[in-house]
């Protein structure tokens, strides 16, 4: 389970959306859950990678052979898989998508935009212990079907300054229950001063909180959002050429 943490409108589904594209072009399943976006957005993202445009925002130059050209890049191969569905999601149904995604799909990873929505609208200490359980169930799905699971979470709102203003992410900041740190294989902050000038807008602090693997952890890559291709960049390498 590789989570990704962040303030709302931070970049989360940005980078999902490239993790996305990254596995397809490797010829991985993809099975794709945007709670927050229909499946049109989610597949206009995709293609917009695939031609360097953000084409929620100007299609000119673009022709509809690129369009389809794009699209069947992302689509001939028959890998990616979209969840038709906008809004809330019940835990033990979303818990059987996944389960259908993986075994009769053959999905290799599932990514999920956002946790925090399944559980919204229920009070705080029922929503954390339903956190609690869902990300139990999770786990436990993850090693019976051997997928890998990134899942997206939103972040708590903070005395004092804001996470939207810049605010650095830690492990405590994530919202809901301690579940899904301690479930979490890795988790991974991702931070932008959005009320910042143009320039800090633009740049993505990224932040390891916790790696299981390797105990390692700390601030990494800071990735640059270019407006003329709609991609994420490094805009500074932590580790060089490493």
């Amino acid at each position: 389970i590789f989570t990704v943490a962040s303030a709302s409108g931070a970049g989360k589904s940005t980078i999902c959306r490239e993790l996305c594209h990254h596995f397809l072009k490797r010829n991985l399943k993809v099975g794709y859950i945007g709670l927050e976006e229909s499946v049109q957005r989610t597949l206009q993202g995709l293609v917009g990678i695939d031609l360097n445009i953000p084409l929620h925002l100007n299609e000119d130059g673009i022709t509809k052979d690129d369009l389809r050209i794009a699209f069947d890049n992302l689509t001939s191969t028959r890998n990616l898989f979209l969840y038709n569905h906008f809004g809330s999601l019940e835990p033990d149904v979303l818990l059987e998508q996944i389960r259908y995604l993986a075994t009769v799909d053959a999905v290799k990873v599932v990514i999920l935009d956002h946790i925090t929505i399944v559980t919204s609208g229920l009070e705080l200490e029922n929503e954390r212990r339903a956190i609690d359980v869902t990300m139990t169930k999770l786990r436990s799905l993850c090693e019976s079907t051997g997928i890998a699971l990134i899942l997206v979470s939103h972040l708590r709102r903070p005395q004092g300054q804001s996470h939207e203003s810049g605010r650095e992410i830690d492990t405590s900041d994530l919202k809901g229950s301690s579940g899904l740190l301690q479930l979490s294989d890795v988790v991974l902050g991702a931070s932008r001063n959005q009320v910042g000038e143009a320039s800090e807008r633009q740049r993505l602090q990224l932040k390891i909180l916790k790696s299981r693997h390797t105990g390692m952890t700390g601030e990494v890559d800071k990735l640059l959002y270019d407006q003329k291709t709609g991609r994420l960049i490094v805009y500074e390498n932590t580790f060089g050429d490493l």
